[in-house]
């Protein structure tokens, strides 16, 4: 597989003012480039305490309230000095958050050293949130795969490689079985976030959908849109699982499919891989869909049906009774610590005995900072109820100041009530500060990353994701050809017998009768079924368990939301179905989602018209409009009979 690296286009200052709606303070610098997804909120430099690290050489820096107001209570000499030192260091660019004094010297100083200053409308933790993830976003680390093809295979983004012949047949075999194909050629693969790896398809496209080719030996090339139709393309995917073909060996062992825990990393994420040995006789396409299907199983845990079985009675009772119209307020509000210590392995220093009495309260992730050098006049700001984080920074700083200052601050600092302490990239943890964890019953862990930013935006990615702002809706939630679909409409109306026509044409089923959406780190609504999984409810037949009936193919745990459709009862005695194809949306947790309206009537195929409406959406957003295509034939023949 030949891997091509991607230059890296670094965004400039002026960039992410234009994106986030800064307004610049001062306008210089505003072609400084941006090189790192990091950012920095300014604490130990105000009190005149340098490090070297990354935060003052290339992140981006945030002054927030209580720095602010720090740096305004200080006498105008001891403040020049400061600015004049911290100032001077290359980061790029320097944001105030929402409502904050400025001092004038910061001004000035910075025009000196070039350095551009903006105001965000924001308050300082939102706008630290909304500079990471557009950071994350356009500096994603991405390289150019060729000789593999990526695929969707049940929901499962699957990269194919090895042995050629066997590869492009079972590709031809899985799209006739109704998969979808990303690309076979310049394979783009991003590292999102450092939470999954997206593939996408590179090549430039003119005109309709010519860009999707599987490229067969001899110029043999195969048109995936014009032969199998739209639905079976798509854009991008995550990449899930990696299955390598190759010729069968007979000297070599080859182990049951899925037992081996083998990954191949990419851009430093590490993906499962399966390796499939190719001989006359083995139906590969179907081989792959077991793998995917054994991927997805993986993941939703084999004991599941048996929990849900035992349980069903119970909760559905419960879901009748609480069964709700509309939207409801439905977020969560506190997390055991022991989750975020399973989550990424930590190791227990200290307080084992709280780990499921203490709870993780807020998104932030805190490094001490100005608390330790005595400032306490901001403290109950919400940043200091998150997980605390020292570094060699914070103890070389202690170290730094004499022990009564040292003892006192930090005797100050552990009377508050946040969650556990993390250590990161320490080598020797002082016995002074180890005696007051003890003294105190603090939690206290050490994490295996050794860089703050990175222990920062993973912890923080994996927080806000939990405490993700969520809502309730009465529908069922269905994936078709890779689109998320809620149905909507009024009791009795059909939702959840269209839905299960739906799965037997080979759609899956994400949610029945309430579905919780969350909002994601990156802006995305993500579908999930709020009690019940799998489980759908159908008048005449009773409680039907999805995932027994139809497989695991046939359902998926979560789904981002793409379209409502809204079942209504056709009054009128037309004998056609009529459909709403007007502009028109809904918002959910601050989204506009597309919605139309479906008018069913007796005897008519609901099902049918929902695919067909999803796949209108899927052309319009691949650039095709069917009107307007059938408006423009209709008017050139028009033209030519005259």
């Amino acid at each position: 597989m030949r891997v091509e690296k991607i230059s890296s286009k670094f965004p400039k200052v002026k960039e992410l003012a234009r994106a986030l709606k800064l307004k610049p303070l001062l306008k210089v610098g505003m072609e400084n480039i941006i090189q790192t997804q990091s950012v920095y909120r300014v604490g130990y430099e105000l009190t005149g305490f340098f490090s070297d690290g990354e935060e003052l050489q290339k992140n981006i820096n945030i002054l927030g309230k209580k720095e602010c107001s720090y740096l305004e209570r200080m006498d105008s000499r001891t403040r020049k000095e400061i600015l004049e030192k911290y100032l001077s260091y290359p980061f790029p660019a320097l944001i105030v958050s929402f409502e904050n004094p400025i001092v004038d010297e910061i001004i000035e100083i910075a025009k000196i050293y070039n350095k551009p200053i903006l105001k965000s409308d924001h308050r300082t933790l939102e706008l630290i949130r909304n500079v990471k993830f557009y950071l994350q976003k356009v500096l994603a680390e991405e390289v150019i795969l060729d000789d593999c093809m990526l695929l969707d295979v049940y929901g499962v983004g699957i990269l194919l490689r090895g042995y050629e012949d066997a590869r492009l047949g079972a590709t031809v075999e899985l799209l006739e079985r109704g998969h979808k194909f990303i690309t076979d050629t310049r394979l783009k693969i991003q590292n999102i976030a450092n939470r999954f790896i997206l593939g996408s398809n590179t090549a430039e496209k003119d005109k309709g959908d010519s860009h999707f080719y599987l490229f067969g030996k001899d110029g043999n090339d195969i048109d995936v849109t014009t032969h199998f139709g739209i639905k079976s393309t798509r854009k991008k995917k995550k990449v899930t699982l990696l299955i390598e073909l190759e010729k069968w060996d007979e000297k070599k062992f080859y182990d049951r499919l899925g037992l081996d825990e083998v990954y191949e990393e990419f851009l430093g994420f590490k993906i499962p891989k399966v390796v499939l040995p190719v001989r006359k006789g083995r139906n590969l396409a179907i081989i792959i869909e077991t793998a995917a299907i054994n991927y997805r199983l993986k993941k939703t845990g084999v004991n599941s049906a048996e929990y849900f079985w035992k349980e069903s009675k119970k909760l559905i009772e419960e879901n009748r009774i609480n069964k709700k119209r509309g939207l409801v307020v439905d977020e969560k509000t506190s997390m055991p610590v022991r989750y975020i210590k399973t989550r990424f392995n930590l190791t227990i220093l200290n307080g084992e005995q709280f780990l499921d009495t203490r709870y993780i309260t807020t998104t932030g992730v805190h490094r001490p900072s100005l608390a330790l050098t005595g400032y306490f006049d901001m403290f109950d700001e919400d940043g200091y109820k998150g997980i605390q984080l020292f570094t060699e920074t914070e103890f070389k700083y202690l170290e730094s100041i004499s022990k009564e200052d040292r003892d006192r601050n930090l005797n100050r600092y552990l009377e508050e009530k946040f969650p556990l302490i993390v250590i990161s990239g320490v080598k020797r943890i002082p016995e002074y500060f180890l005696d007051k964890i003890r003294e105190r019953d603090i939690i206290l862990m050490q994490t295996k990353l050794d860089t703050p930013s990175h222990v920062i935006a993973t912890f923080s990615a994996y927080l806000e994701n939990y405490f993700a702002p969520a809502v309730s809706v009465h529908g069922v939630f269905v994936e078709l050809y890779g689109f998320g679909v809620l149905l909507t409409g009024k009791s009795g109306i059909g939702k959840s017998e269209t839905a299960l026509e739906l799965i037997h044409r080979g759609h899956r089923l994400i949610a029945d009768d309430s579905v919780r959406f969350e909002k994601g780190v990156i802006g995305d609504i993500t579908g999930r079924a709020s009690k019940l999984p799998y489980f759908m409810e159908i008048r005449g037949l009773g409680i039907i368990d999805v995932k027994a009936l139809y497989g695991v193919g046939a359902v998926r745990i979560s789904k981002r939301l793409d379209m409502i459709i809204e079942l209504q009862e056709l009054k009128s005695e037309d004998y056609l179905t009529a459909m709403d194809y007007q502009e028109s949306t809904e918002e959910i947790l601050g989204n506009q989602v597309s919605k139309i309206k479906l008018y069913i009537s007796s005897g008519r195929n609901a099902a049918a018209m929902v695919e067909i409406a999803v796949m209108n959406l899927m052309a319009k957003r691949m650039g095709y409009n069917s009107e307007e295509v059938y408006l423009k034939e209709l008017k050139n023949k028009k033209c030519s009979n005259k």
